[in-house]
């Protein structure tokens, strides 16, 4: 059985739409364990309504805490030998379910599956050209490598805890960081390293829409907390020479980002732009000349010795878009 957990929050015009992909998925057995954050609008009769009609839902309400804390409320109730998460305004892929569960029960000792995500507005359109090949098999630490460089697979192998299948065991001992809004990429890379092994799939499993009322596309003092997030992967991985570089790399990733995104968005936030600003400055060195470094950071790493450049919310914008 798989356990789905599906965090809401106001998200009356997405939450159908994302049930009804769960609900259309075939030959699995699911249990659905919906955790409505204090919403404010129409979601939780919605999804009553869903329950009413399905009697593999379960739905729990508790006061508004933020995605973490209703993530970790609905893994206290999964049953299932595998757990997929899926955010209330998103979707899952026509048999995303079953093409993940083949892969976990096919080989052996899988821990993770992930599959590709597609970014949407209205309508999700899947290709079938390339689909359903043999799927590439890491370690956890390869994984996490990857993941925290963002050098490879960059539609898969992402800091999300969506387009994934985990193995119970996974969760066994894990929660997400409470009261931030980057909780995926607190606990993703640690998690993801203390796997074995991993399957990676060719065919897109989950629809993320670009919603934008969205924390995420938001533009606020909350979006540094991927600073804080960085930091603490930094230090996790501080004894492992490897994954430290790595951590590195995607904690300059995010502090060259918050740089555009406040130039962009005009904001008024002078700390934080020169906390980014001297993340970006100390690591710039290690990003220009490491092997493994994405061209988008190092681009990034050589603009920063011409601040003048990025004090165009035009250019800045352009160069988020890459």
């Amino acid at each position: 059985m798989i356990s789905v957990v599906i965090p809401t929050y106001n998200v009356e015009a997405y939450i159908e739409t994302c049930l009804n992909s769960v609900l259309s998925q075939h030959d699995v057995e699911l249990e659905i364990i919906i955790v409505d954050d204090g919403s404010t609008d129409t979601t939780f009769d919605i999804v009553s309504r869903f329950a009413t009609l399905h009697n593999n839902i379960i739905i729990v309400r508790q006061a508004n805490a933020g995605p973490s804390a209703a993530r970790n409320t609905a893994l206290k109730y999964c049953h299932g030998e595998w757990i997929a998460m899926v955010d209330g305004d998103d979707i899952l892929a026509p048999d995303a379910l079953k093409k993940m569960l083949n892969v976990a029960s096919s080989y052996d000792n899988i821990d993770i599956v992930i599959g590709k995500y597609k970014s949407f507005d209205q309508h999700l359109n899947i290709s079938s050209k390339g689909n359903s090949t043999k799927p590439i098999f890491l370690s956890g630490r390869d994984a996490t490598e990857i993941m925290l460089y963002q050098n490879k697979f960059t539609d898969s192998v992402i800091p999300s805890s969506w387009g994934k299948l985990y193995h119970h065991s996974v969760w066994k001992n894990a929660t997400f960081t409470e009261g931030v809004i980057y909780e995926d990429l607190h606990i993703l890379p640690r998690i993801i390293n203390s796997t074995a092994r991993i399957a990676v799939i060719n065919d897109v499993v989950y629809g993320y829409r670009r919603n934008p009322d969205s924390l995420l596309h938001t533009f606020s003092p909350q979006r540094f907390d991927a600073l804080k997030a960085t930091a603490q992967l930094c230090d996790y991985f501080s004894n492992d020479r490897v994954l430290y570089k790595a951590a590195q790399s995607r904690r300059f990733s995010a502090a060259f980002n918050l740089w555009l995104l406040t130039i962009v968005n005009t904001a008024d936030m002078p700390q934080q732009l020169a906390q980014c600003k001297s993340i970006v400055r100390t690591l710039a060195w290690s990003q220009i000349f490491g092997r493994k470094i994405r061209f988008k950071n190092r681009m990034g790493a050589i603009l920063q010795y011409f601040p003048f450049i990025l004090q165009s919310p035009r250019f800045c914008k352009i160069f988020l878009a890459k």
